[in-house]
């Protein structure tokens, strides 16, 4: 897992993808948690695609832990600000 000073990511991978809003994630010390989708993501061919790929190699992927919502940048990465 990340470890990050403010512990506000974490890795979670994709267990069960049943519709936009029922995407159940389990984190690295077992918990099970709900992935929260964009209204652009939800709508976007190629993200769900993209999904059912990541949940097939199951890649572990980060989520901000408090939105349980995906990145918007790499974790290796500096985060882009606007």
């Amino acid at each position: 897992m990340l470890i990050n000073d403010s512990e506000q990511i974490t890795t979670v991978q994709i267990k069960t993808i049943k519709n936009a809003k029922n995407i159940e994630c389990e984190t690295e010390d077992g918990q099970t948690v709900k992935l929260h989708l964009t209204k652009t993501q939800k709508s976007d061919s190629l993200f769900w695609w993209t999904l059912f790929k990541i949940r097939a190699a199951q890649l572990w992927i980060p989520i901000q832990t408090a939105t349980q919502t995906l990145l918007a940048f790499d974790w290796l990465s500096e985060p882009v600000l606007n």
